[in-house]
């Protein structure tokens, strides 16, 4: 069960290295924009030494520039752990995913559920998941039809990706291959607001829950099981506040 974000103490504050951010609805607003109050704390935290990156579903076109424009200095990781770059000016790691289970589900879909499925607009940028949405179909009948991937739902869309790949398990993944290499879990914080954000929160010991009230009672509770901390505001305000106490404890 998780613990207030005021429980940080300066000995945890004082090891973090690395923070990995997810990006839609952990540092936004309800509208989707990155808000000012978070943008300060990301520049403050990279500021006081800590790398800085993001974990998100959102496609490389659309973190590159918000990446560069924040001036995050760490990973780069989206398609919910499907495309990762090491830092915003790298080249993309060849991490041997494919998109073809998830296009070959999306096909099982369509014929299932005939003019039920339409891909989302930023579906043309992505490399290995695939991004829908759906009218009329619950996504647990969905999952019913599913062979060689899995399905994810943000809140603000759906995702297929190929089995075995997650957030979490990609950050691990490329965690030796961050800055000198010695990174250890321990030196890892990981903010998230939803059900795509939790394998993050199984994966490292260090996590913060952005509290998300659009979440139902059992998908909430299910992050605030899994979260070390979770903050007392949403969206990017709730990030920021976090940060802020993170950022006063550290010497």
């Amino acid at each position: 069960m998780s613990h207030s974000y005021l429980q940080i103490d300066s000995k945890l504050a004082n090891n973090i290295s690395l923070i990995m951010a997810d990006v839609d609805g952990t540092i936004t607003d309800i509208l989707g924009y990155v808000e000012a109050i978070a943008q300060s704390a990301l520049r403050a935290l990279v500021d006081d030494g800590i790398t800085v990156g993001f974990v998100s579903g959102r496609t490389l076109p659309r973190l590159e520039p918000l990446a560069l424009d924040i001036g995050i200095n760490g990973p780069i990781i989206g398609e919910n752990g499907g495309i990762v770059k090491l830092k915003p000016t790298s080249k993309l790691l060849d991490l041997g995913y494919s998109r073809e289970p998830a296009l070959k589900d999306l096909e099982l879909l369509k014929k299932q559920f005939p003019n039920a499925i339409a891909q989302t607009e930023d579906d043309a940028d992505r490399k290995v998941d695939v991004g829908f949405k759906v009218q009329g179909v619950d996504a647990a009948e969905l999952k019913k039809h599913l062979k060689e991937s899995e399905l994810l739902d943000s809140g603000y869309m759906l995702h297929l990706l190929q089995k075995g790949i997650s957030k979490g398990g990609t950050l691990k993944r490329i965690l030796p291959r961050i800055g000198d290499g010695k990174l250890s879990p321990e030196q890892v914080m990981v903010f998230g607001d939803s059900l795509t954000d939790i394998s993050l929160f199984r994966t490292f010991p260090h996590s913060v829950f952005i509290r998300n009230t659009r979440l139902s009672a059992t998908d909430r509770a299910a992050m605030e099981d899994a979260a070390e901390y979770v903050s007392r505001l949403e969206f990017g305000a709730g990030f920021a506040r976090v940060a802020r106490h993170i950022l006063g404890l550290r010497r």
